[in-house]
C-alpha cells in the first residue's frame, strides 16, 4: 500500500497519494501486532504533510494561461530557426517551455524520443521541464523507464543521470538519484535514426557590460535552456533595472562560456527578453543570448 501511495506521487496523482496513505496510516494506528508502530506512523505522518504542502502550493500557484494549439504550433513557428529538421524540432519544443508550457513542452519531447530524435538532448531538455514544474520525483521515474528502454546506451544514461542529479541539486530537491547499471556491450539502439549530433552544452556563461547604468559590472548566470548557439538564463524580479537595459539587439563582446568539458570566450547579442507572468518563477525575466558562430 506504501509503495501504491508513492507511485500516486510521484505521477502527481497527490489527491489520491494522501487518501491512500491515510488509510495506511489507520491500518497501522488500529494494529496491535505491528512492529515498531511509532515510527511507521511518524514516517506516514511526514509523507502526509509532504502531500498537503504540494496540494497547497498548486492550489496558491497562478492560473496558468491555457494556449490553444493553434498558437502553441504559432509559437513553435516563430521560434524555431535551425535548417535541419532534427534540431528545429528540439527548438520548437524548447520554446513552449520558454512561455511557460511545461506540460506541451513535455509531450513535444515525448513525441522526438519516440522518433529517436537527438535524444540525449530531448532527455536533457525534458529533465529541465520536470525541474521547472517543481517535479523531481517524477523526473526521477522517468530516469527508470529510461533504463527500460532502447533509446540510450549505458554511456549515455549514466550522463544523463549525472545531469538529473545536478539539476535537482541547484534546484535544491534532495531526491535520490539511483545509479546506473553497468551492463554487457548490446545493440545500437533502436530508438535511434541516426548517430546523435553533438551539441556543446553551456552551462553557465558571465559578461561584463560595458554600456549603459550597470558599465564596468560582472554578471554570472546559470543558463537555464539552450537552442544550439542561443541561450536562455533567468533576472530574479528584483533585476527589473538589469532586464530594461538589456534590451534585444544588445551587444555582449566578451562572454565567458562554461560548459562541462572546457571555458571559452565568445561575443554576443541579446535576442530576446520576457516577463515571465505564470508559474513559480512569476514576475522573473528571461533573457536570450545568442553566441556568434566564431
Amino acid at each position: 500500500m506504501l509503495k501504491e501511495a508513492d507511485i500516486y506521487r510521484t505521477q502527481g496523482l497527490l489527491s489520491d497519494s494522501k487518501a491512500k496513505y491515510m488509510e495506511l496510516l489507520s491500518i497501522i494506528v488500529k494494529s496491535k501486532t505491528l512492529p515498531n508502530q511509532e515510527k511507521l506512523i511518524a514516517g506516514v505522518k511526514s509523507k502526509v504533510r509532504a502531500v498537503e504542502k504540494s496540494l497547497n502550493e498548486l492550489r496558491d500557484a497562478p492560473e496558468k494561461p491555457e494556449l490553444s494549439e493553434e498558437l502553441q504550433g504559432l509559437i513553435k513557428k516563430l521560434f524555431t530557426f535551425s535548417q535541419t529538421k532534427e534540431a528545429a524540432a528540439i527548438e520548437g519544443a524548447v520554446a513552449l517551455a520558454k512561455f511557460g508550457q511545461y506540460e506541451q513542452a513535455l509531450k513535444e519531447f515525448h513525441k522526438l524520443l519516440e522518433q529517436g530524435v537527438l535524444p540525449v538532448v530531448t532527455a536533457k531538455n525534458m529533465i529541465k521541464c520536470y525541474t521547472a514544474l517543481k517535479a523531481p520525483e517524477a523526473a526521477v521515474a522517468q530516469l527508470a523507464k529510461w533504463k527500460t528502454r532502447d533509446f540510450f546506451s549505458t554511456e549515455d544514461l549514466k550522463y544523463i543521470r549525472a545531469f538529473l542529479k545536478t539539476s535537482l541539486e541547484k534546484e535544491g530537491f534532495t531526491t535520490p538519484v539511483p545509479e546506473v547499471e553497468e551492463t554487457p556491450a548490446s545493440l545500437p539502439s533502436k530508438g535511434r535514426k541516426k548517430k546523435e549530433e553533438e551539441f556543446l552544452e553551456i552551462s553557465a556563461i558571465s559578461f561584463n557590460l560595458q554600456a549603459g547604468p550597470f558599465t564596468g559590472q560582472t554578471l554570472d548566470f546559470d543558463v537555464h535552456f539552450q537552442s544550439a548557439n542561443t541561450v536562455t538564463v533567468l533576472l530574479p524580479s528584483t533585476k527589473k533595472d538589469l532586464a530594461d537595459s538589456l534590451v534585444p539587439g544588445t551587444r555582449l563582446n566578451d562572454i565567458q562560456c562554461y560548459s562541462p568539458i572546457t571555458v571559452f570566450r565568445s561575443t554576443g547579442t541579446v535576442s530576446g527578453s520576457t516577463k515571465i507572468k505564470q508559474g513559480p518563477r512569476r514576475g522573473d525575466y528571461t533573457l536570450d543570448i545568442t553566441l556568434d558562430a566564431d
